[in-house]
């Protein structure tokens, strides 16, 4: 199958191209700045298309002879209207490209934020209303990529990825981190408290598990789906500090906070990802790996500045 991919030099997305290598696919990836992963320019199977989300013409003609479309890509903006109405329209604008070309298949990385505020149980029939721009802007592609699936042949699903964990798909590949981890690796190497809000804390899932669920499916017969990539185990914040003072031999003092979070955790239902997929997630080892490489990252960063 061939696969014109957004957003393929990211974390989500490095991860996502070796998972498709993995299972037969061709990729095209569209990249800003191609160079970003060098890897990708000498990887067989692996095409790379040097464009923007704004470039409305040569997406339409990259996507021409393509199978499949994963929009995984943001349009990043540093004003909250500009997020809004570029991404949005980006988006727009490559659902409606992919349909005029022929492509069979769309595939939307949104986002968990889409149902905040959390409440104890979320499934994907749960109502949309939400508190930031951010997750109102993935709600409206959401929306826009419904309206596609009724009006064209092509056929759609949306994935909804939790916060992800794990080190780069390869050695020096992208990464990216919750700040609150990033806070807590250094707070446990310099020695100092750690802080966390009590029963808080997160549905995580690991890189390689996501990618897994983009490429399942995308070989599946599913159309007009909602799913949430996010593992079955909770996570509080207080597990996570635990794990960060276990795995860098910290003696930092750990204080829970109450923020009068509700002790019930706020869960997202996953019962259709081992429905349809027999995937049954669990977010821990991935964890691991992603605050071990956050040890070292800052442990680099330390002994590059002197402190």
């Amino acid at each position: 199958m061939k696969v014109f991919l957004t957003g393929g030099t990211g974390f989500i997305g490095s991860h996502l191209v070796l998972e498709l290598l993995a299972s037969g696919d061709e990729v095209t990836i569209l990249a800003r700045n191609p160079s970003k992963v060098p890897q990708f320019l000498e990887m067989p199977g692996v095409s790379v298309l040097h464009g923007e989300l704004d470039d409305t013409d040569l997406i339409r003609a990259g996507l021409a002879g393509h199978d499949a479309c994963i929009h995984n890509a943001l349009h990043w903006e540093e004003a909250s209207t500009e997020l809004q109405l570029k991404d949005t329209r980006a988006s727009v604008l490559i659902f409606e490209a992919a349909a005029d070309v022929g492509v069979e298949h769309m595939i939307y990385t949104s986002s968990t934020a889409v149902c905040r505020p959390f409440r104890p149980r979320m499934t994907t029939e749960t109502r949309l209303a939400p508190t930031d721009f951010y997750g109102a802007t993935k709600a409206a592609s959401e929306l826009f990529l419904s309206a596609f699936s009724h009006q064209t042949r092509m056929r759609c699903n949306v994935i909804r990825p939790g916060p992800t964990l794990g080190g780069p798909a390869f050695g020096g590949g992208p990464t990216t981190s919750d700040r609150r981890v990033t806070e807590y690796v250094r707070h446990a190497l310099e020695g100092s408290e750690i802080r966390v809000p009590e029963h808080d804390g997160r549905q995580f899932i690991g890189a390689e598990d996501l990618a897994k669920l983009f490429v399942a499916v995308l070989h599946s017969g599913v159309n007009r789906e909602v799913l949430f990539g996010v593992a079955q185990n909770f996570t509080t914040w207080e597990q996570v500090a635990l794990a960060v003072t276990e795995l860098s031999g910290s003696t930092s003092r750990l204080i829970v906070e109450d923020i009068g979070a509700d002790p019930v955790p706020s869960l997202f239902d996953v019962d259709p990802l081992d429905a349809f997929f027999g995937f049954r997630f669990d977010s821990t080892l991935a964890l691991r790996a992603h605050i071990n490489h956050q040890i070292s990252q800052e442990t680099s960063r330390m002994q590059s500045s002197g402190d």
